[in-house]
């Protein structure tokens, strides 16, 4: 990275991955500016460790000293900051080139997957911080292990990074160890179809570093269609018997998971989870093959991963009291909600209602039938509308989609659009042991805030 760069400024510095970026410049001693359409949590953060920071998207926001400007994927070419940048003539990277920059030199390892990978880059990330290897890390949601950020600046030779495929962002990085959790169809906005989505991830295996590791997913189908072809040494891991990281021995508590792994050197065995899901046992397993390529050992590992506690919005426990849970959970695709809803009925009998907020026009459309599949594993639904983020209306694409689908297949549901009668309906309608998820990655979470505090008021 260019020494002489001092002044950077940073179009969506709201966003986590780039806050995480404007947080280590920060850190690092260079003047920090940036812009989003609104105050938050993070801005306020960033403004508290000295980042100067404008809402809303100008022209005059782009002071003269700045001599490099940093974006997000969702900026548009028609932003005022960007166009002026381009005239003056100041140096513009995306957020994925700048985030290259910064970890490509040192012992990368870069969790990929369409699923999964936040929790799992925050696992390997705790593994390496108690092993003792101060590794520097970005991943894409807050967590406790970042002080309630989403980064933490180690002074270690390692980095472990989340490798995000929106936009082939993850294509900037070159890893020594590349993971990938699985993949399915999504950002069709950006991809033309399934195989070109594969086609990338192997693009990003194999520009990993000469010597350097792939893990992998062997119970996933569309990584096995090339993986083989991939040319660096690959460990698998899964449920199924033919991966080299085999999981046993795997048992249910009411919080908690156990299990067990066995490779071709023996077991390894009473590993103890404190979350919920098969998923999140196979996102445990692609940590252990890191601490087996990194020399940890496994009574490092164990202890590590026992203690570890969720990302923020990752089936996150909001509350559990008098026989009512809630979760709050970033899921937003058919799978993310099936891995989700699955793990919770595992825990007993207890009727589970989901509120769904669908994030995306494009996402509704292209998986409304998915999506009404998949939340009929719930007791109950409440559809919410689209969260629209970074698109514009599609014409006749809303929630009432993902609505008749759920109809058609006699589900107990209903779409409601104000967030004050979601919560009366469900003051009104909870019972001893139910369990409400409040699932999207949109603003949901406040709305899932707001209910928690209605409970606790009660």
């Amino acid at each position: 990275m260019q020494e002489k760069i001092r002044n950077i400024h940073f179009i969506g510095i709201g966003g986590i991955g780039v806050s995480g970026l404007a947080e280590y410049f920060l850190k690092n001693g260079y003047n920090v500016s940036g812009s989003d359409l609104i105050e938050s949590d993070i801005t306020n953060r960033l403004k508290k460790l000295g980042a100067e920071i404008y809402t809303g998207h100008r022209e005059n926001n782009l002071k003269d000293n700045i001599n490099t400007v940093v974006y997000t994927s969702a900026v548009k070419g028609d932003n005022p900051e960007m166009i002026r940048a381009g005239k003056i003539g100041i140096r513009l990277l995306r957020r994925a080139e700048m985030l290259g920059e910064i970890v490509n030199d040192k012992y990368l390892i870069a969790i990929s997957g369409t699923h999964g990978k936040t929790t799992t880059t925050a696992m390997i990330g705790k593994l390496l911080v108690d092993a003792g290897l101060d590794p520097l890390i970005f991943a894409g949601g807050n967590a406790a292990l970042f002080e309630g950020g989403s980064s933490r600046f180690g002074k270690g030779s390692y980095a472990v990074v989340e490798a995000d495929e929106y936009d082939r962002s993850f294509l900037t990085l070159k890893a020594d160890i590349a993971v990938i959790t699985n993949i399915d169809e999504d950002h069709l906005d950006i991809y033309k179809n399934l195989d070109d989505i594969k086609d990338t991830f192997q693009q990003f295996t194999e520009q990993s570093k000469e010597g350097g590791h792939v893990i992998y997913c062997g119970d996933d189908k569309n990584t096995n269609d090339f993986i083989g072809s991939v040319n660096r040494e690959k460990i698998s891991y899964g449920f199924d018997d033919k991966n080299y990281l085999k999981i046993t021995d795997y048992n249910i508590k009411r919080n908690t998971l156990n299990f067990s792994i066995l490779n071709s050197h023996g077991a390894y065995s009473n590993i103890n989870l404190n979350l919920i899901g098969r998923h999140n046992v196979l996102n445990s397993t692609a940590c252990f093959a890191v601490s087996k390529i990194l020399n940890i050992s496994f009574e490092k590992y164990r202890e590590s991963i026992g203690g570890f506690k969720t990302v923020d919005r990752r089936l996150q426990l909001k509350y559990d009291k008098g026989g009512v849970t809630v979760y709050d959970d970033y899921a937003h695709h058919p799978v993310e909600i099936s891995s989700s809803i699955t793990g919770l009925k595992e825990r007993g009998s207890n009727r589970i209602i989901s509120v769904f907020q669908p994030h995306l026009y494009s996402r509704t459309k292209d998986f409304y039938m998915e999506f009404a599949k998949e939340l009929s594993k719930a007791n109950e639904v409440i559809l919410m509308d689209i969260y629209p983020a970074r698109e514009e209306p599609i014409k006749g694409v809303t929630s009432e989609m993902i609505l008749n689908e759920l109809k058609k297949i006699n589900a107990n549901v209903s779409l409601i659009s104000d967030w004050n009668k979601i919560i009366e309906k469900l003051m009104n309608d909870i019972k001893s042991n139910d369990i409400i998820v409040f699932q999207g990655a949109g603003d949901i979470t406040e709305l899932c805030g707001q209910f928690v505090k209605k409970l606790e008021s009660k």
